[in-house]
């Protein structure tokens, strides 16, 4: 096993810091949250140094203690699965193992899903597929979608076109698929750039991030 990382916040009738510390074990390393959420770990962990690996292990005393969203704190875990990093709550004693095998894992991945199709119906309704209507693109079509895009002098329009779809509907099949896209346009500073532009080498960003509001 990789190394342990624990998530120490605390909130309102939540276990004190001190409560939580007493749980680690010897080689856990700690990470107090002060004002940063759950979501942002990797944030923290990059101050010290460390990164998170396959293997590894994120642990939070309970969820009491986080104060984030529900859908958020769902996807943050999901993230984390992805990557190959089980997740643990010390109080009950609960490990979720990253894998296909894992029914915990399976069941975060499906609150996930749902999470981003209700969202899809709520900021882009005349996106969605009516009820009987085959869908066009599938999840399963993301790396062929990832690898047309990256082909040399590639458009989003050009790329849409290929697949039959309006430029629309790529751009929202993106938000709602691509977690990597997503993480790295939630960085600070990364090439932010507004859909009118003009510049179509690149997808362009939905009008507003999921996590806004």
């Amino acid at each position: 096993m990789g190394k342990s990382v624990a998530f120490l916040a605390q909130t309102p009738g939540s276990a004190t810091i001190e409560n939580q510390q007493s749980w680690l074990n010897p080689d856990d390393i700690e990470v107090l949250a002060g004002r940063k959420t759950f979501s942002q770990l990797s944030e923290l962990l990059e101050r010290k140094g460390i990164g998170l690996e396959a293997g590894d292990r994120v642990k939070v005393h309970d969820l009491s203690c986080l104060a984030i969203a529900t859908p958020m704190l769902v996807r943050a875990i999901a993230k984390l699965l992805r990557n190959g990093v089980s997740f643990e709550i010390c109080t009950p004693r609960i490990i979720v193992e990253p894998g296909a095998d894992d029914k915990l894992h399976a069941m975060l991945d499906a609150l996930d899903s749902h999470y981003r199709h209700l969202h899809g119906i709520k900021t882009h309704p005349a996106e969605m597929s009516s009820p009987g209507r085959k869908q066009l693109l599938g999840p399963d079509k993301l790396p062929e979608i990832r690898e047309r895009l990256s082909a040399p002098g590639a458009t989003a329009t050009d790329v849409a076109q290929e697949l039959g779809v309006a430029r629309s509907t790529l751009f929202n099949y993106l938000e709602r698929y691509d977690l990597d896209r997503r993480v790295g346009r939630e960085k600070k500073g990364v090439n932010r750039r507004p859909e009118n532009s003009g510049d179509d080498s690149h997808v362009a960003e939905s009008d507003r991030d999921e996590t806004a509001g």
